[in-house]
């Protein structure tokens, strides 16, 4: 059942991130400089990890914690993401492996977290 709650988590952060964002948040995400929008993006990530997270009977102080962690952790990743991406060209230009190799520290980053969140999740 552990590795059922992983997988369903992992699922929402594809549904969040790939199939609920909207256009407006890919436009802030791109600088950073657009708090709400992005703000928005990271309690979609929350809200899908409450939702898996209450469905496997986790404690509701742990539960809205460990939202809590994910609307901040996710919120800081993209928003730097952003700020990076405006700052350097070079990290923009989604032909150039600099790009790619940030697009992957940014969702490395947010797999950590998501792994964090079940591992804590099961072990309280």
């Amino acid at each position: 059942m552990n590795a059922v709650l992983l997988i369903f988590l992992l699922i929402g952060h594809y549904l969040a991130d790939f199939c609920f964002t909207t256009p407006s948040m890919i436009r802030a995400k791109a600088d950073g400089r657009k708090a709400w929008p992005i703000l928005l993006h990271a309690g979609i990530h929350s809200l899908l990890v409450g939702v898996c997270l209450l469905v496997f009977g986790v404690p509701w102080k742990l539960l809205l914690l460990l939202m809590l962690a994910e609307l901040v952790s996710h919120f800081l990743i993209d928003t730097t993401k952003g700020i990076l991406t405006a700052r350097f060209p070079l990290l923009a230009d989604q032909q150039k492996k600099p790009y790619w190799m940030l697009y992957g520290f940014d969702q490395l980053l947010h797999l950590l977290v998501i792994i964090g969140i079940w591992y804590y999740s099961i072990n309280q």
